[in-house]
């Protein structure tokens, strides 16, 4: 809490002091909330959470989801207006344990009896020309399983599609950007972090339209067949990853990184390069 006590000295040496705001959007509000004059060329973007009974989609299961909707102008690079929210509980088949209930507020006598309104999030998301999360992965392996008939969407990533540290911002942790920036919020409930998105996206004004053209970008799988044994930490470092189950390392990139990518591997590998293999990932593919 803040210490109320403090002011004479907050005022005496300022500098010594930040001041946190809670972020200005709740569940509770009434919406739609106009952020500004709407333009006339707005799209649609649902903003996306989920709180899961873990961490493994197939395994896991959602107990809650979270969609914002909003309103976003391209030529004036801004949200407009948040169009709807919605937080819907849903009772799984597993138990709720009790770190998942100190992690996120829920509990199974919450959920008892609860059902997810599918044709109620299919409306917003169909109405929408993108799906955002923080750590959209993560988000989307869940997604495509509850809601397998809308599995062909495009999504865009507030974590991986923008370079937070080019913003001047050390992590891309959700609390941590808005803190740098003068806000908190309660976290760890599914339409509450989507609000926190939308005040990070005003917050730093350039994150959103750079997330939007990275999101129509081609992206690349990289399978590294011909990286060696001895070239393992190599690849490692740079950010591959070993995939146990067919034995090679593989990466992501985006088609401004391929050509510099393909250049190292080339190089690293010598002859065994063409065993190398380059996926393109559609659109609606990425983060599958």
């Amino acid at each position: 809490m803040f210490d109320i006590t403090r002011f004479t000295e907050i005022q005496a040496n300022p500098s010594r002091f930040r001041l946190l705001e809670q972020i200005p959007f709740s569940v509770e509000d009434h919406y739609p909330i106009k952020l500004r004059e709407t333009v006339g060329d707005e799209l649609a973007l649902a903003l996306l959470d989920f709180e899961t009974t873990g961490f493994t989609a197939g395994n896991d299961e959602v107990i809650e989801i979270g969609l914002v909707q909003v309103a976003y102008s391209p030529s004036l690079e801004r949200i407009t207006e948040i169009i709807e929210i919605t937080s819907q509980l849903e009772c799984p088949k597993q138990t709720i344990s009790e770190l998942i209930t100190s992690i996120t507020g829920i509990s199974n006598e919450m959920v008892a009896g609860t059902r997810i309104d599918g044709a109620h999030v299919a409306r917003i998301v169909n109405s929408s020309n993108v799906l955002i999360a923080h750590n959209a992965q993560f988000d989307r392996a869940f997604f495509d399983i509850r809601f397998p008939e809308m599995a062909n969407k495009v999504w865009a990533c507030s974590v991986k599609d923008i370079d937070w540290r080019a913003h001047g911002f050390e992590s891309a942790k959700l609390e941590y950007l808005l803190l740098k920036n003068g806000y908190f919020y309660d976290g760890h409930r599914a339409a509450t972090d989507c609000l926190a998105m939308v005040q990070l996206f005003e917050s730093v004004p350039n994150a959103l339209p750079e997330l939007l053209a990275n999101a129509q970008k081609a992206s690349f799988k990289i399978l590294a067949k011909g990286v060696s044994y001895a070239d393992r930490e190599v690849v490692k470092k740079r950010g591959y990853r070993w995939d146990a189950a067919n034995r090679h390392w593989y990466t992501i990139v985006s088609e401004d990184e391929y050509a510099e990518e393909t250049v190292f591997l080339n190089a690293l590998c010598g002859t065994a390069a063409a065993k190398n293999v380059f996926e393109k990932i559609s659109l609606t593919s990425r983060y599958m």
